[in-house]
């Protein structure tokens, strides 16, 4: 009586855990469709539309309350450099070093770049 108790707690509690609700880490938006549309289709309109698609996941991820993906800010900040836009590149490229320290040298000659030309 007593085995078949504990065996019934411990079965519920592992179906229970399985039930849990996990908080998603990343929030990533349609990055993967409008990366990919850009790739596929190199054009001022699917640029505009994969750096909208990068402007709403931080956004969301803001809403949310959740890290931005590793790399959005870097590559938001690309876009406004090749847009020559430096000041709005340089500070996703600080948000990016400051979120991912293991990107902060990386982030560092971009700015320096920034800083000197126009990519």
């Amino acid at each position: 009586m007593i085995k078949n108790s504990v065996l019934i707690v411990i079965l519920l509690c592992v179906l229970t855990a399985g039930c849990t609700t996990t908080q998603k880490q990343y929030y990533f938006g349609d990055y993967s469709n409008t990366l990919y549309d850009f790739e596929k289709d190199k054009s001022e309109e699917t640029l505009a539309e994969h750096k909208e698609q990068l402007e709403h996941i931080v956004s969301e991820s803001k809403e949310k309350s959740i890290h931005v993906p590793p790399g959005i800010y870097a590559e938001l900040g690309y876009i406004y450099l090749k847009e020559n836009k430096p000041k709005e590149a340089i500070a996703f490229f600080k948000k990016e070093s400051v979120l991912y320290p293991e990107s902060k040298q990386f982030m560092d000659r971009l700015i320096q770049r920034s800083c000197n030309e126009k990519i």
